[in-house]
This record gives C-alpha cells, structure tokens and sequence, in this order.
C-alpha cells in the first residue's frame, strides 16, 4: 500500500486528547498548542475511551502515542472512527515502530503527528478492528487548559465499565450480517 503524506494547517480552536505516558505527552501537546488546540491528557487508551464517551463532542482530535499502547490497544481507532468519525485520530512516537504505525493506519488513523505538525496519510486503509485485552488502569484525566464543560454531559458516566469494555472488544460485521 503506498501511501502520500499532507501535512495539515489547523485554524485555531477545539480540544485533542492527548494518550500516552507522562513523559511522553509534552511534546505532542507543545506542538498542538502551536496548532491552536488545547489538550486534556489520559495515560491509556481505556480511560480516552471513556472520557470520549462522556463528552462526544467536545474532542476533535485523539493524539495516540504509540510508544505508550500495546499492539492489541491499537483497537481503539477502529472503534474510534465507527463511533465518532468526528474525531480525528493521529499517532505519534512512531519510530522503531512501523508494525504498529501499518496497523493503527490500516484501522483508520487519520496521520501522524510529528515535531513538524500533523501530517494527514493519504491512502486507501480499511477500517476494521480486532479484540483488544483489557489492562487496568487507574488513570486520571489531566486537563492542561481550563476545561471546556459539555452542558448536555451528565455527572456520572454513561458507560459502566462492562459496556466500555464490549464496545471496545466489538467485532466488526462480517459481509452476511450487513
């Protein structure tokens, strides 16, 4: 698959979740902040899911690191881009890391974000998921601006944490089933 990359001007405004382990979060948000975006943090992709599950609408942009999932966590874009095409989803830390780069692409990243910026990939990827593991967590979200509230978000979750994990363990439909 070949593929051609166009880096992304971005106006001002709008919030990116920003994934990955806290030493390697400050670059990303440095480069976005210079993009006009302002960034709330989580370490794992479990705890991105349910924030994104609790406030839809107030993210336009996923930030993953891929020095900080696992190949199986990867899943999270597919379902990401099935449930809320609205929000864009860029990997980042990918060097050494092309298996997993060719994977996140596959399931539907949007590009890579880089010291240079965001850099849409042009290409002709599929959107589809496998099974990801569950791993615990007990990740807080970091909010490095002042938090922009959703007025129609309820206080308590929308997803227990069993729901959480079917939707993110979901199988695609096959061709039969559609």
């Amino acid at each position: 698959m070949s593929s051609v990359s166009f880096p992304v001007s971005r106006g001002g405004g709008g919030r990116a979740l920003v994934v990955g382990t806290p030493s390697n979060r400050p670059g990303a948000i440095a480069i976005l902040q210079q993009l006009g975006l302002s960034c709330a943090e989580v370490d794992d992709p479990y705890a991105a899911a349910a924030e994104l599950a609790r406030r839809p609408l107030v993210y336009r942009a996923l930030i993953l690191s891929l020095a900080s999932l696992f190949k199986e966590e990867l899943a999270i874009v597919g379902m990401i881009k099935r449930r809320m095409p609205h929000v864009e989803v860029w990997v980042t830390h990918t060097d050494g890391r092309q298996a997993a780069l060719a994977e996140a692409m596959r399931l539907g990243a949007d590009g890579l974000l880089s010291e240079e910026g965001l850099h849409r990939i042009a290409g002709g990827a599929a959107v589809t998921e496998k099974v990801a593991a569950p791993r615990p967590t007990t990740s807080k979200i970091i909010h490095t601006e002042e938090d922009v509230e959703d007025p129609s978000a309820p206080n308590e979750p929308v997803l227990t944490a069993d729901e959480l994990r079917a939707l993110l363990h979901e199988q695609p439909n096959s061709p039969d089933q559609e």
